[in-house]
């Protein structure tokens, strides 16, 4: 598997690549970038020739993705609507003679890891950039295991990676990673799983880090392409691709506010995905319908009857515990467990039930409109539903901050169409639909209104925090 380290850095520095290796490079990043793309894979290429010497050597890049619209509506089984951008998880590679995986990192914030793929991999400590990588493992193992073949008879793989996704900044580096580690382990062991059911088992799979969240970053990592948004339904996992429109870009605005992996900003994630489950339980009762998730309210009936269900107050858990006729403790070993087993306690200002249904059944709806107004060219319809989604990820579903609020309502003031947080929220970046010739002008606004003015940070290079991006096809693997 792999092609010879020294062959491979003479393609990457421009003597004869390869029609695959141009392709490679061209489909996935802007033709300005492709030189310092080559460049970075040269990185790679050579501190991976320095750990393993005459190996012969692979690549794999796993991008991350912006959404469009559609937050929190994945892991309630309604569509999402994103695309992978440019900025990726970059890796050199190959296959060793044991079970080890080891991997390294360019950065040197990242130090190296190692672990054996063994039935039950044991977490880092919560936050360790490893913990993905031992995601990734722990599900294709788990996969592989169900078919009768155990992790004893697997390959590891030693692996160089770099990545120039904002980290913690809600495009999906850590889902990358997952999903990066996942396409080298297959590799390494001459397997393979379709894409779809790759992308549903990596969403399980990254519970193991303690997130419960949808499908949609492995899906978007995975399936995506070149040019195109994804319309994404889940159970099962299906895809619709629209192409992006002419004349607009999609620029990212990084609010440099940390969307943290700790466990308090896991739980403040973890919050929600709770009140939704709590929410669908009491609707089933309520309703007496058989509701597994708020996405399973089929009809505009049905939706009425759910709103007028639910009181607008906060909930306590005695008061559903009641209303489902099961103790308090069952309540919450069912719907308010941690991955470790602790229970998440009640919050000090309760359960938000109604907000959260409301939000997640009009975000699902936006994005229905959303597929059909890019579908008939209308635009302007999308970026109106951007704001709308603003809106209602600020006030009902409470992941929005102040620095996020402030950042859209500058993009707009720039000339945005449409402009909103992406991602998990609590920080990270904003997604702005810019009509192409106010581009320029728009990002000089920014830069000076949000960064310089807003921020007080002194002027410089921006172009890792604020950027347009380029959708580009999904994950994948070229070893020559």
């Amino acid at each position: 598997m792999g092609i010879d380290a020294g062959t491979l850095l003479n393609m990457l520095r421009g003597a004869g690549p390869s029609t695959a290796l141009r392709r490679f490079l061209s489909d996935n990043y802007p033709p300005a970038e492709q030189g310092q793309a080559a460049d970075r894979y040269s990185r790679l290429v050579e501190r991976f020739q320095a750990l393993r010497p005459g190996a012969p050597v692979a690549l794999a890049r796993a991008p991350g993705r912006i959404n469009l619209i559609g937050e929190h509506t994945d892991y309630n089984g309604l569509p999402v609507f994103p695309f992978a951008i440019h900025r990726d998880l970059a890796a050199a590679f190959a296959p060793r003679p044991d079970s080890v995986i080891a991997l390294h990192n360019l950065d040197p914030a990242y130090p190296p890891r190692e672990f054996l793929l063994d039935p039950s991999i044991p977490p880092y400590p919560t936050g360790d950039w490893g913990n993905y990588g031992k995601a990734a493992a722990q599900g294709i193992l788990e996969h592989f295991r169900e078919r009768g073949r155990e992790a004893s008879g697997f390959r590891g793989l030693d692996a160089v990676i770099h990545g120039d996704i904002p980290p913690a900044a809600g495009l999906s580096s850590s889902s990358a990673m997952v999903v990066l580690v996942a396409l080298m382990l297959l590799r390494a062991n001459d397997l393979a799983i379709p894409g779809r059911e790759l992308a549903a088992l990596l969403a399980r799979a990254e519970h193991y880090v303690g997130t419960q969240g949808g499908g949609m970053d492995q899906a978007a990592s995975l399936l995506s392409r070149s040019g195109m948004a994804l319309k994404i339904d889940f159970f099962p996992v299906r895809v619709t691709p629209v192409p992006l429109p002419g004349g607009y870009a999609f620029v990212v605005a990084n609010s440099l506010v940390t969307a943290a992996k700790t466990a308090a900003a896991l739980d403040k994630y973890n919050r929600r995905p709770i009140e939704c489950r709590l929410a669908a339980a009491v609707l089933r009762t309520k309703l007496g319908v058989p509701l597994k998730l708020l996405g399973d309210l089929a009809g505009e009936k049905s939706r009425q009857a759910a709103e007028r269900a639910l009181h607008p107050d906060p909930y306590t858990v005695a008061e559903i515990a009641g209303i489902l006729g099961q103790a308090p403790e069952e309540i919450a070993r069912t719907y308010c467990q941690r991955r470790d087993g602790t229970v998440f306690p009640e919050p000090p200002d309760g359960f938000k039930l109604h907000p959260r249904f409301r939000h997640v059944l009009e975000e699902g709806e936006r994005v229905e409109r959303s597929l059909a107004a890019l579908q008939a060219g209308n635009v302007p319809e999308l970026g109106r539903l951007m704001n709308q989604s603003h809106e209602s990820c600020r006030d009902l579903y409470e992941i929005s901050c102040p620095e996020l609020d402030a950042l859209v309502g500058i993009c707009r003031e720039a000339g945005a169409a449409g402009s909103r947080l992406t991602g998990a929220g609590f920080g990270g970046c904003t997604i702005s639909l810019v009509r192409s010739e106010l581009l320029d002008a728009f990002l000089r606004h920014v830069s000076r209104a949000y960064y310089q003015d807003h921020l007080q940070r002194p002027p410089g290079d921006l172009s890792s925090i604020l950027f347009p991006c380029q959708a580009v096809t999904g994950a994948e693997v070229w070893q020559g």
